[in-house]
Order: C-alpha cells, then structure tokens, then sequence
C-alpha cells in the first residue's frame, strides 16, 4: 500500500537498537511490517482520520514494540536512551488530539500485552491492573466479583487503563464516581530513564507535592504507566432513569446547579441542546432534554431520584419519562457517524472544555456562535456532562464541508478556544493537550506556567525520549 506522510517519516533504526530490542522481547513481538507500522501510525484524531482516507497519514513509527512485562520496558527505554530513539506509548489509539502519533520517527512502544488482572482488595475496595487492560475488559472483571470502576468512557471498548491516567480520563458516570484521579490511589512507571518508580496506593498521603499528578495527565511525556491501583464500587442496588424537557439551555444548566447544591449526586447528568435532543430523540425534537440516571443504595438512590424531580418541577421541567435515558445508554458508544460524513468530504470534530457554573451558559452561547461564523460550516451542537458542585464540562461538535478542510479546521479551532478563554473556561476537561491542543496551551498555562512545565520535562527526559512533541513540546534544547 502506498501511502504519505505529511508530519514526519520514519527514521532509520541504529541496527544495535534493532538487535538489542529484538532480543529483549523476541522478534515476533517486534514488527517493521507495513501493515503494523500503519495500524499504529494515528490515534482518533478526526482531522487525521479524514486525511487518513486518501492515503495521507501524520507520520510513520520506525517500528513497534509490544512488551509483556514491566522489566522489559525498563530495558528497552535504557536502550532507546542509549541510542536516542524516541518512544511514543501506544494504548488502545483512542486519543483525539494526536497525543500517540508517532512523531520524528519514534518507536510505537505498543501496551497491549501488558492486560492483567492483577488482584482485588474487597475489604478497601481497590483493584490493580496492568496499563495495558481495555476498559471493556476492565469492567468486566469488575462485574464478574460485583463491583464496578464507575468510569465508563465513550471509549470504554477501545482504551485501556493508562490510557486513561496518562490523559486525566473522564467518564460517562463521572458526576457521581468521579474521573481517574479521583480513582487512582496508586501507580508502577518506568521514569525515562529506565528506573521504576512505586506509587503506593493509599487514601491519601502528605509527603510533598504529589508525584502521582505528574502522570495523570502526562500523556506518556514524563513515563509510562505500567500498572495502576483504582478505586471500586459494589454494583448498585437500585437504577433509577429519568428525563425532563426545560425551556432553555440556561433553565437546565441552572437545575442541574440546584441539584448539586442539594447534595443530590445522580451517576449520570446530560443536558442536550435543540439540535442534538433532535438526533438523539426524534420522539422529542428539537427541544432542551437533561437525563439523569441516579444508581446506588436502594434508599439513597430513591431520595436522590427524588430531589431531581422535586427540583426540575419547580422550574419548569416537564418530565420525559425513562425511554431518552433507554435511547442515549443504547447509542453512547456509537462514534461511527463521524467518519461516514468524512468520507464524503465533511470535517467533523467536538472539543470539551470546562467552566464554572456562573459561566456555563455563556461559554456555551459564545462558542456556537463564534463557530458557525466560519465559513464552510454545516451545523454546531452541544450537551453538557460531567458535572460538578461548581460547575461543568461542555462539549461543541461541529461539522463543516468546506472548500478548505484545513483552513476550517484550524479556524473553527481557534473560535472555539478563543470563546472560550474569554468566558474564563479551560480549554480541554479530560481530552488532553496531545499534539494538536498545544498551540493554546500557553494561552491556558500563561508563559510562567509552560516554563514550569517545560523544566519538568526536561529534568526528567532530557533528550526527550518519551512521546516526542506531544504535551510539552520540550526536550533537546
């Protein structure tokens, strides 16, 4: 297959590397075969993905790697710090912004071996699993004792458990079992270095700044997750679904607000703008829908369940019964509409980012309206997720087929982020920064806090070994 690439190629290996690794983990888990080098070449990034269609791929891995264990890993980063090989750590490619392109010729250091059930602690409610475990497969392990991790992304079938910590990973649940720091207590990482660091899992510690932050969110650029501890959940007891229709955007995000204040702490909160109530619930229209799933104990579920009702009513809720709830639980994995409309020269993308409630609304009004100004735009929507006592997460997709896909791309982009920056939100909630994002990063950061970031990396990897221009774009300066 003839194929191009308009990032970066692939390097040429140093043939000691290539000895080396391959006696380390055995050739065949070592491939410089075509069709592996393209499989691994480009993670959900939908821009990628619509280049990827016509043969145009970001970039090339030298070669990809798939070890079986922790020590095999700290072998084959002291040798690519030997021979100045770059590495991208490779999950369940389900990243959105570029974070696993394999840039400047790096290696694709593929976890997918590394799948484990390592043990379960009833008495603490903890689990361990290797990184390198699918989220599906995570859960599932889970449900067979019980118990649940609460972290139910729309990726949950194709992202794995460090992935999850290296991005700050927010799932659908998450209002009530929060995101992936609040669940990991604990952590194995080989540094750049080779060396392992042990985090133990514990409630908490007051031992200086926490090292376990360093990786939640460092996207494969400080080390690489080999194992994590994670907090679980016995199954629930009760499920309550419920539905309301509201006026506005405004009057739903203002309910939803309440609720919290209330100590109410549904599992599931989602409000849907006119445009996506519309595709999600034809029954409905385009009308405002917020759906709540409340789940847990049978007596606290059934007052949580009825302060939402009690609350929505009093503002003007009209209720919508349990079918939009049946409806959204039965297309929330669907992610297939994207790449179809791609195929036929549209660019679609959704970008999340976050607020307090005060300006909830407002970030939301300002960025769809900033983004359907842009030429060669089809239609702008929104819903509202993972909420919190102080505010929320927004999510825009947008959809254009325009005479320049890369021109609206980036100017779409760069309204989206503008709008939001003036309204005091932060440009990504659980997303990340990958390689795309970090053409704003200072805008969020200011230049002191990129520095800081900056010198971090550098301390750590000072050849830049790990994830080579993704996050913090730092290393041999």
């Amino acid at each position: 297959m003839k194929v191009r690439t308009y990032m970066s190629r692939e390097g040429t290996l140093p043939p000691g590397f290539i000895k080396s690794v391959r006696r380390i983990i055995g050739d065949e888990h070592f491939s410089q075969q075509e069709g592996d080098l393209i499989s691994y070449s480009l993670d959900y990034w939908l821009y990628g993905v619509f280049l990827s269609q016509k043969g145009d791929l970001p970039a090339l891995p030298s070669a990809v790697i798939s070890p079986a264990s922790v020590a095999q890993i700290q072998e084959i980063v002291r040798c690519a710090g030997r021979y100045e090989v770059p590495i991208t750590p490779f999950g369940g490619g389900s990243g959105v912004l570029g974070g696993a392109i394999p840039l400047e010729g790096s290696v694709v250091l593929n976890l997918q071996r590394m799948n484990k059930f390592l043990n379960l602690d009833a008495l603490s409610l903890v689990a361990e699993f290797e990184a390198g475990t699918m989220g599906a497969n995570l859960e599932l392990e889970l449900n067979n004792r019980g118990y649940s991790a609460g972290s139910i992304p729309q990726s949950l079938y194709c992202s794995t458990l460090g992935g999850w910590v290296s991005t700050r990973a927010a799932g659908q649940f998450s209002t009530k079992y929060g995101k992936i720091e609040d669940m990991v207590l604990g952590m194995e990482v080989v540094l750049p270095d080779g060396n392992l660091l042990n985090i133990k899992p514990v409630p908490r510690r007051s031992v200086g700044p926490s090292l376990k932050d360093l990786f939640l969110g460092g996207e494969g650029t400080l080390g690489i997750v080999t194992r994590a501890t994670i907090s679980i959940h016995p199954l629930p007891g009760l499920t309550i679904r419920q539905s309301f229709i509201f006026p506005s955007i405004e009057v739903a995000v203002n309910v939803v607000r309440q609720i919290l204040r209330a100590e109410a702490r549904p599992a599931v909160v989602r409000i849907f703008d006119e445009v996506e109530s519309g595709r999600y619930f034809p029954g409905i229209g385009r009308k405002v829908v917020a759906i709540f799933i409340s789940e847990g104990e049978a007596e606290y579920t059934a007052i949580d369940a009825r302060v939402i009702r009690r609350i929505s009513g009093e503002n003007g809720g009209e209720s919508s019964g349990e079918e939009p709830v049946d409806i959204w639980l039965q297309k929330r994995f669907d992610i297939g509409l994207g790449p179809v409309l791609m195929q036929y020269g549209g660019i679609v993308d959704t970008i999340e980012v976050s607020a307090l409630f005060k300006d909830a609304a407002r970030v939301y009004r300002d960025m769809v309206a900033a983004m359907k100004a842009v030429e060669g735009v089809l239609e702008v929507s929104g819903h509202y997720s993972h909420f919190y006592r102080e505010g929320v997460c927004l999510y825009i997709t947008f959809a254009g087929i325009p005479k320049d896909p890369l021109r609206y791309y980036q100017d779409t982009w760069d309204a989206a982020m503008k709008a939001t920056l003036q309204n005091n939100g932060s440009i990504s909630h659980h997303h990340g920064i990958g390689f795309w994002r970090i053409q704003y990063l200072e805008q969020e950061l200011g230049a002191s806090g990129v520095k800081l970031l900056k010198s971090i990396k550098n301390a750590l990897d000072p050849e830049g070994i790990l994830n080579r221009g993704k996050l913090i774009d730092g290393g041999r300066q």
